[in-house]
């Protein structure tokens, strides 16, 4: 008794460990197996790429089961009916085989005759599991083994409640991941640079946009590791030390219930850094957690870098959809919006400044702008909805 209560409790925390992620599946199914001293057993959750048994490795029996009798099963057949129509019943609760489906009925059918009988699925003992579909934990033995019993039963159902909630966290895991994932592809789209800092300035992230406003060792902001070991972090720092205390104050402000506040960062190469400090909201907090594994969950501060020298220009082929230019014309737009005059703009595509005045009120005329710096301020627009790479 001594040792099924051991088995049963370790089996428990290989179920728990599994759900997180931090060990296998298989070898839940190598411990359910065990106790209840079966040949094989089958947990399929669903989801993409069609049947997998989570719980034992695929092999040829596995590979027949998903290409085709997972769609003849009676007991699947009938655990998605008890489900549908008895969840909160059946949920947790585990039967023997005869109980499921009528041993005529098995010995008759085509899941039996052509798969089961071949692969040692004779007897079968299941419990059930699911959150949006049925998700039964089903053990089989063959026929030399004889069936299972009652005390069998008392095992599985005493492994089923854990089962579910693995399944449960596994669902949430990987939603959070998938959450993440997104967050990371959209924030790197912005034109731009977004960086989530910790209260001691450590990076817990920066998109694609910061790095390279970052990126100079004249930016006025950079990016320092403090210390030889890979452990110690990356920093955000500013290179002036008024500079560095206006900063540390700003987010000091963001992770302590304040609302944080935006400076000014001039570099000795003459660039101006726009820098705003806001308290990063829960979501995005969330999503940068399961970004960096391992880290203590605390307050972050969310960061906008804007250069304030640096003008962005939205691409000719937005300007195409956006205002049906044609592509002369989108492309005289995007160097008017980055500064260049209409003799600049002429003498660099080589056609003389007449024609590039009359694209400049074709322009004007289908972005249905009053005059070149109404057109600029829209150009502004479009160009900071506009994803674009750095």
């Amino acid at each position: 008794m001594a040792d099924i209560e051991r088995d049963l409790a370790d089996c428990v925390g290989a179920i728990y460990q599994a759900g997180a992620g931090d060990g296998s599946w298989f070898d839940v199914g190598e411990r359910i197996c065990g106790i209840l001293d079966a040949r094989r057993v089958l947990l399929n959750p669903g989801g993409p790429g069609g049947p997998s048994n989570l719980l034992m490795p695929s092999d040829g029996s596995e590979a027949a089961y998903a290409a085709h009798f997972h769609t003849a099963d009676p007991y699947a057949a009938q655990a998605r009916r008890d489900f549908a129509q008895a969840r909160s019943y059946h949920m947790g609760n585990a039967k023997l085989g005869a109980e499921l489906v009528a041993e005529n009925d098995l010995l008759r059918s085509e899941y039996y005759f052509d798969f089961a009988r071949h692969h040692e699925r004779r007897h079968v003992i299941g419990g059930m599991a699911g959150i949006a579909e049925a998700t039964p934990v089903l053990a089989f033995r063959g026929d030399d083994a004889g069936a299972f019993d009652e005390v069998h039963v008392r095992l599985l159902r005493a492994l089923m409640p854990h089962v579910q909630r693995a399944l449960e966290l596994r669902l949430r895991l990987a939603q959070d991941e998938h959450a993440a994932s997104l967050t990371h592809a959209a924030v790197n789209a912005l034109t731009v640079g977004v960086a989530v800092v910790d209260a001691s300035l450590r990076i817990r992230f920066v998109n694609d946009m910061a790095r390279q406003y970052l990126a100079g060792p004249e930016a006025g902001l950079a990016l320092k590791r403090p210390g030889p070991f890979a452990g110690s972090g990356i920093y955000l720092a500013a290179m002036s030390r008024d500079d560095a205390a206006s900063l540390r104050r700003l987010v000091s402000s963001a992770t302590s219930g304040g609302a944080g506040g935006s400076m000014r960062l001039n570099s000795r190469a003459g660039s101006v850094l726009a820098v705003m400090v806001t308290p990063a909201p829960l979501q995005l907090s969330n999503d940068v957690y399961d970004m960096n594994v391992g880290h203590a969950r605390e307050a972050l501060a969310l960061l906008i870098l804007r250069p304030l020298d640096r003008k962005v220009s939205p691409q000719a082929a937005i300007l195409c959809e956006m205002f049906d230019l044609s592509r002369a014309e989108a492309e005289v737009a995007v160097a008017l919006s980055g500064g260049a005059s209409a003799e600049d703009v002429a003498r660099g595509r080589g056609v003389s400044l007449m024609t590039i005045r009359s694209q400049i009120r074709s322009i004007l005329g289908k972005s249905e702008a009053e005059n070149l710096r109404d057109f600029e301020r829209t150009m502004a627009m479009v160009a900071s909805l506009a994803p674009q790479s750095p």
